[in-house]
């Protein structure tokens, strides 16, 4: 769990992976705010274990697919 203000640097290794393999959903990745990307990676790069990761990112892919800005819609 973060910390309320800290922040992961970067796009964590695990989302990166999946986003690399789908040009549309990493186009629209790239098109959202800073403080929206934040937040998926903030949640995927957050997970102690390396599994939770790998889910995590799975989900925000599924996500990321249906246009989804934020976690909460």
């Amino acid at each position: 769990m973060l910390i309320k203000g800290e922040h992961i640097e970067g796009t964590p290794a695990e989302l990166q992976v999946l986003l690399d393999q789908e040009a549309n959903t990493t186009a629209f990745f790239e098109s959202l705010s800073k403080s929206y990307k934040q937040g998926y990676c903030d949640w995927v790069g957050s997970a102690k274990q390396e599994d939770t990761r790998k889910v995590m990112a799975d989900m925000a892919m599924i996500m990321l697919r249906n246009k989804q800005k934020t976690l909460k819609t």
